[in-house]
């Protein structure tokens, strides 16, 4: 690669909002409530009058990049109350149920509780039990329903459980069962597309090393190669979407490493810019913005070695007529292209605000922000509930909120930004522990010999 000054990033301008986080990994228009719908068609509307270059981007971060959760969310929290350990042992016992149905329904009445109520402190003795049916859902003599929402609650039984000591080895058991179904030929698209979304989480979450970030990239290289060669755009956008997820476990840990993986990954990430799809063109060009960010920190200059022709496509496509993508689609991409472009060719730093519950976080990098995607596409309106009570949430964005009772009657703005003192710390931290448990593991395997 060769150098020249170029750092930043940039944010894709999206309003997201649902009360149940979708299946795929993505959220629907359909699920966003009216307030935040209005909000999206005025900014939409105003942004149609005015070109490119008259946008103003302070009053663009301000706006449509807030993610604004309902009270509604924590209305559910309150319902469920101290009673959701015995609603989950009940649901566990119809995952047993002969009809398939049956457990489908159960299935998503689990996904809506382990996305708004964290229950890593309880479910003593059957979070086993509720991870082995789990993966019993996802094996292929069942209905593509039911393995894609069995691989769903499963990401966020990661999300609920992961940091646990014996997380390691459970992680080990799912990572090799999902990769023997993402290889199956007859896999159904939207089966396999969750896998990767759920392995990739899995593995951020769970895994000691970070090297096995980078055997599972590769991996997921090679899935991602043959959706776009078959055209499956759903798999190809959860495929990019793992891969940025795994590059930021590579940028904390080995920005060497990081680099050469990226080097291998770079023409899918041109393929994937001139895809049909809008929306794995911008999991593309996102991803190419925060390897720009990561790799411009320590140098004075950086750039693509072919950047010339990055920057020609990228510029095309925040061009493109929307005659033939549509209003929506067309604004979509036309932010998130110029924002990638600020990021290569300006070193501008985005400023997406989460609010929840009257208190503001302020992300302000692409790491970040790519990891608070993933998990705000699992989670849906469950955020603001795991923010405030998995200690995980906090730790990987370096964010330190109050008792959960404060944040949700508090109306003080938090706002903590990844390059503060606590963010670095906390970044260290993290490194420290998965340090420990790798040695951890490593001691007991010379034991054994």
């Amino acid at each position: 690669m060769s150098r020249r000054n170029n750092n930043g990033t940039g944010l894709l301008r999206s309003a997201l909002n649902s009360r149940v986080p979708s299946s795929s990994g993505r959220l629907s228009r359909r699920d966003t409530p009216r307030s935040a719908a209005r909000s999206l068609q005025a900014s939409q509307a105003a942004s149609r009058d005015v070109s490119d270059d008259d946008f103003d981007d302070t009053a663009s971060v301000a706006s449509d990049s807030t993610w604004l959760f309902d009270e509604d969310e924590k209305e559910f929290v309150e319902e469920v109350g101290d009673n959701w350990e015995d609603l989950l042992k009940t649901s566990l016992e119809s995952l047993n149920e002969k009809r398939a149905s049956v457990r489908e329904k159960t299935l998503e009445g689990i996904i809506r509780l382990m996305s708004h109520v964290y229950i890593g402190d309880g479910l003593e003795g059957h979070r086993v039990t509720l991870l082995e049916a789990l993966q019993r859902g996802t094996r292929s003599s069942k209905s593509a329903r039911e393995q894609q929402l069995s691989l769903q609650a499963l990401g966020l039984w990661f999300i609920n459980f992961g940091t646990d000591d014996e997380a390691e080895e459970e992680f080990e058991s799912v990572d090799g069962q999902l990769r023997k179904l993402l290889e199956e030929p007859s896999i159904d698209a939207q089966v396999q597309a969750q896998a990767l979304n759920t392995l990739a989480m899995a593995n951020f979450i769970s895994s000691a090393d970070y090297r096995d970030a980078v055997e599972l990239q590769q991996f997921v290289r090679g899935i991602l190669e043959e959706a776009l060669q078959e055209r499956q755009m759903e798999v190809a956008l959860q495929g990019f979407s793992a891969i940025g997820l795994l590059l930021t476990v590579m940028a904390d840990s080995d920005m060497m490493l990081a680099e050469q993986q990226f080097d291998e990954d770079f023409e899918l990430h041109m393929r994937g810019l001139k895809c049909d799809s809008v929306e794995v063109r911008v999991a593309a060009a996102q991803n190419i913005a925060m390897m720009h960010e990561a790799l411009s920190q320590d140098r004075e200059s950086f750039a693509f070695d072919n950047q010339y022709e990055l920057v020609g496509v990228l510029e095309m496509l925040k061009h493109e007529s929307n005659k033939r993508l549509g209003r929506r689609l067309s604004l979509k991409q036309r932010l998130a292209m110029r924002d990638v472009l600020h990021t290569i060719e300006d070193g501008k730093a985005p400023a997406l605000k989460l609010t929840l519950h009257g208190q503001t976080l302020l992300f302000d990098d692409w790491v970040r922000i790519t990891r608070l995607q993933m998990f705000r596409a699992a989670l849906g309106g469950g955020l603001p509930e795991h923010f405030a009570r998995n200690d995980m949430l906090q730790d990987v964005f370096g964010v330190e909120l109050d008792a959960a009772e404060e944040l949700a009657h508090s109306k003080q703005r938090v706002v903590v930004g990844p390059s503060s003192d606590l963010a670095k710390l906390r970044t260290r931290d993290m490194r420290r522990r998965r340090d420990e448990r790798l040695e951890a593991m490593q001691a007991d395997v010379g034991d054994e010999d």
